[in-house]
C-alpha cells in the first residue's frame, strides 16, 4: 500500500470504510487526503503523514454536525505489528478503524446535538444484554424529506468490530416500538429510523415520492420522513406503499408492536423469553430468517417456532429451499453441507445454554425448555 499515491490512499479508505461500515469513500480534491463518508451524515479525513509515517484522522463539519469543529484529530501509526496471517495493509486498515471506533466516534456522538427522543431509546435500548465489543450507536441524523423539508430523524444501530449488524436491527426496532416509538427500516440497512408518533396522522403511513437527486421512485414512511426503498417503476411502488399502509393499519388494529418479526413464529412474538433467544443469536451474528433482503440460500438462518409441550421451542437452522432444516435427511446434499448444518446448530446450542433454559439438540433442532415456563 502506497499512501503517497491519490490511489494506494483511496483504496486504503476503502479498506477502512469497510471495517467502519461505513457508507462510501470521495477524494477531497487534494492528492494527500481521502474522506469517509458514514451513513449517519459523519464525513472523515484521512491525511498521511509521510516523514513519520503516520495517518492523521479528522471530524469534517458538515450541515448536520457543526459542532465537529470541537473534535480533536487523532494519529495512528501507518506501520502497526500485524497479526499471523494478516498483511501489513490489513493491519493498517484494521489497526485504524480501531482507533477511529475507541478514539474519534466517541468524541463526534458527545458533540451532536441530542434530542429528548434519543434519551428514551437509549433507555428502552439499555435492556439489551452485554456484549463485548459491541454497542447500540444512536445518533440524530437529517432525513431527506418527500417535501424538501431539513426534518431530523434520530438512527440506531448496532456496532459491531466489523460494522452495523443487519441481523440485530429488526431487534433493536422492535424494542424502540415497544418503548412507543415509530421506526423505519431501509431496505437492506442495519439502520433503524425513529421518531415520536405524529399528532396528526396522515391518512396513509406510506407515500411514493421521486427519488432525490436520482432516478426512479421512493417509497417513504411519513411517520419518520425516511425512505424505506427505490422503485423504478411508480405504479409498482404505488402498490408497495399501499400493502405496507394496510399492514399498519391492521398492526394498529392488533395492538401489537411488531405483527412480524424475523426468526420468529407469529405466535412466539409476544413472549419476552423467547425475544431474549432471538436476540441472543443475533447478536452473536447469526442471521433471523425471514428478511426480505438477505439470500437464504446462501446464509443460514435461525427461526423459532412452538416446542414439544408448553415451555418449550424448537430453534431451526435453515437453509432455501424451504425445508432444508437438515439437507442430509429430506433430500440428496453434500457431505460439506451436512458437516455445515451440525457446526451451525451446535453454536446455536452454545449460545441458548443459559440459567432456567434446559437445551437439547434434535434431528429437527434445538429444544429449549424454560424452567419454570413462562
Amino acid at each position: 500500500m502506497d499512501l503517497s499515491t491519490p490511489a494506494g490512499l483511496e483504496s486504503f479508505a476503502r479498506d477502512v470504510a469497510e471495517h467502519l461500515g461505513a457508507q462510501r469513500t470521495a477524494q477531497d480534491g487534494a492528492p494527500d487526503r481521502v474522506r469517509i463518508i458514514c451513513a449517519d451524515g459523519r464525513t472523515l479525513e484521512l491525511s498521511p503523514n509521510r516523514p513519520r509515517t503516520r495517518i492523521t484522522i479528522t471530524a469534517v463539519p458538515t450541515g448536520q454536525v457543526s459542532t465537529d469543529a470541537t473534535v480533536k484529530p487523532i494519529t495512528v501509526t501507518a506501520r502497526p505489528r500485524p497479526r499471523p496471517s494478516e498483511t501489513q495493509d490489513k493491519a493498517t486498515a484494521r489497526h485504524t478503524a480501531e482507533h477511529i471506533r475507541r478514539r474519534l466516534l466517541p468524541q463526534q456522538t458527545a458533540a451532536l446535538p441530542q434530542l429528548p427522543i434519543v434519551d428514551r431509546a437509549r433507555t428502552a435500548l439499555s435492556a439489551l444484554p452485554d456484549h463485548p465489543d459491541e454497542w447500540e450507536a444512536l445518533t440524530d441524523l437529517p432525513v431527506p424529506h418527500p417535501r424538501g423539508l431539513a426534518d431530523r430523524c434520530p438512527v440506531a444501530t448496532w456496532r459491531t468490530p466489523h460494522g452495523a449488524s443487519r441481523a440485530v436491527a429488526p431487534f433493536l426496532a422492535d424494542i424502540l416500538r415497544r418503548a412507543g416509538l415509530v421506526t423505519t427500516e431501509p431496505h437492506g440497512s442495519a439502520h433503524v429510523f425513529f421518531a415520536d408518533p405524529p399528532a396528526g396522522q396522515p391518512s396513509a403511513r406510506f407515500t411514493v415520492a421521486p427519488a432525490p437527486g436520482r432516478t426512479g421512485w421512493d417509497l417513504v414512511d411519513q411517520f419518520t420522513g425516511a425512505s424505506v426503498r427505490t422503485y423504478e417503476d411508480a405504479e409498482w411502488a404505488q402498490g408497495v406503499a399501499d400493502s405496507a399502509s394496510s399492514e399498519h393499519e391492521a398492526a394498529q388494529r392488533a395492538g401489537t408492536p411488531s405483527l412480524d418479526l424475523p426468526g420468529l413464529s407469529t405466535d412466539l412474538i409476544e413472549s419476552e423469553h423467547v425475544r431474549t433467544l432471538a436476540v441472543e443469536l443475533a447478536m452473536a451474528g447469526h442471521m433471523p430468517y425471514g428478511l426480505t433482503d438477505v439470500d437464504y440460500t446462501q446464509t443460514a438462518g435461525f427461526f423459532i417456532y412452538p416446542g414439544p409441550h408448553a415451555g418449550a421451542v424448537r430453534v431451526a437452522r435453515l437453509l432455501e429451499p424451504w425445508g432444508a432444516i437438515r439437507p442430509a435427511a429430506r433430500f440428496e446434499a453434500p457431505e460439506t453441507e451436512v458437516e455445515r448444518y451440525d457446526r451451525d446448530t451446535e453454536a446455536y446450542a452454545r449460545l441458548l445454554y443459559g440459567p432456567g433454559r434446559t437445551v437439547t439438540v434434535h434431528s429437527d433442532g434445538i429444544h429449549v425448555t424454560f424452567e419454570p415456563p413462562p
